[in-house]
């Protein structure tokens, strides 16, 4: 059962659980595709997370409670939208370089964290099928489900300041990938040559939510091969 919150005088936020799954991510991918059918007067944004929507409105245009009413009456038929089958992508990575010591410096205490070696986190990252849950933070950042908890560690207690386009990195039970230079607390294992976000393509982001990812380690000359075709 959907739950409704205001947020501030100009969003709603549709809860669908408390918990994160496949399935309660897909219902809010549903929710989203529905809504959009609808090209609801007012509505001037959406933003999908791990379980919940946030409908963005004109408040001179539209109200909470006429908003809540319209979306209400759209939930029996949001399980009757069929999501488009998941795009799998592969996403080269460096994730130890022979000169570029920069790459991945958090990969070595990943390991000793949770008492594997490099090359069994390099494999085990590198093994599993990720999906987009969510976009967020910064544009294009894929907060990705689906890491082995072989190789989960916490975020670090002193966020670095400047994390290099890019990087992919492990928080908690979480991977991820930095599609631009910004600070941040993850754990960096690695770096991959793609450009995730660029205002001047269309689709500005690499990938959308919903995709499937697979990383791929790759040696320090592709990385700096791909590096140029960017």
């Amino acid at each position: 059962m959907l739950k409704y919150f205001p947020s501030g005088d100009s969003a709603i936020i549709v809860k669908a659980s408390d918990q994160i799954s496949v399935e309660i991510n897909n219902t809010i991918r549903r929710l989203l595709t529905r809504v959009e059918m609808e090209s609801i007067p007012g509505i001037t944004d959406f933003i999908p997370s791990y379980n919940e929507l946030m409908i963005c409105f004109n408040p001179s245009l539209t109200g909470f409670h006429k908003l809540v009413d319209t979306i209400r009456s759209l939930e029996p038929s949001i399980a009757d939208i069929h999501l488009p089958p998941s795009t799998l992508k592969e996403v080269p990575v460096l994730y130890k370089g022979d000169t570029l010591e920069e790459i991945g410096p958090d990969l070595e205490d990943v390991a000793r964290f949770n008492k594997l070696s490099v090359d069994e986190v390099i494999k085990i990252h590198s093994s599993a099928t990720y999906l987009v849950y969510m976009l967020g933070f910064t544009p294009g950042f894929c907060y990705l489900g689906g890491m082995d908890s072989r190789i989960a560690m916490p975020r670090k207690e002193s966020p670095r300041l400047k994390i290099p386009e890019g990087s992919v990195g492990i928080a908690d039970k979480q991977t991820g990938i930095y599609p631009i230079e910004s600070p941040g607390g993850w754990q960096l294992i690695g770096q991959t040559p793609l450009k995730l976000f660029n205002p001047n393509r269309q689709p500005e982001f690499l990938f959308q939510i919903g995709d499937t990812l697979r990383f791929k380690p790759i040696s320090e000359n592709e990385f700096l091969k791909l590096k140029q075709e960017q």
